[in-house]
């Protein structure tokens, strides 16, 4: 399944004011709680962010996708942002399959601790990748 909504950085290819976004709404997971959001910049790449909590379980998840040739490039590093704090960063890399450039950020519970500066998550909390970014629901 390829994810077309994830976060971007670079200058000479990313402007954010010719960005459209996508949100999708909230939901109520199972006695937790579900955002998540996406955006398109204003060509071929994308960015998607998701928030999940399912006490005493809560993960984060931010992706990227370039289609090749758009100026990323595996190996280049992408900022990762909630609310304004940098939480951490993506390295992208070349999809076999597709060619396509892709990246991702997980923080979970159960894999990867949260970093200490991961701020509290509320519905309508910016997520950015570089520049490119959504606002959680």
């Amino acid at each position: 399944m390829s994810i077309r909504g994830f976060f971007v950085f670079a200058a000479a290819v990313c402007v954010v004011a010719a960005a459209s976004v996508a949100v999708t709404g909230p939901a109520q997971a199972a006695g937790g709680v579900r955002l998540s959001c996406t955006a398109e910049g204003a060509r071929d790449f994308s960015m998607s962010a998701r928030y999940d909590v399912r006490a005493p379980r809560r993960k984060f998840n931010a992706s990227f996708e370039s289609a090749p040739g758009l100026g990323f490039a595996a190996g280049q590093k992408l900022g990762v942002a909630v609310g304004g704090v940098a939480v951490g960063q993506m390295a992208l890399r070349r999809d076999v399959a597709s060619g396509d450039i892709v990246g991702d950020l997980t923080f979970a519970t159960e894999l990867r601790n949260f970093p200490a500066n991961f701020p509290n998550v509320t519905p309508g909390m910016s997520v950015t990748v570089g520049s490119l970014g959504c606002a959680l629901r």
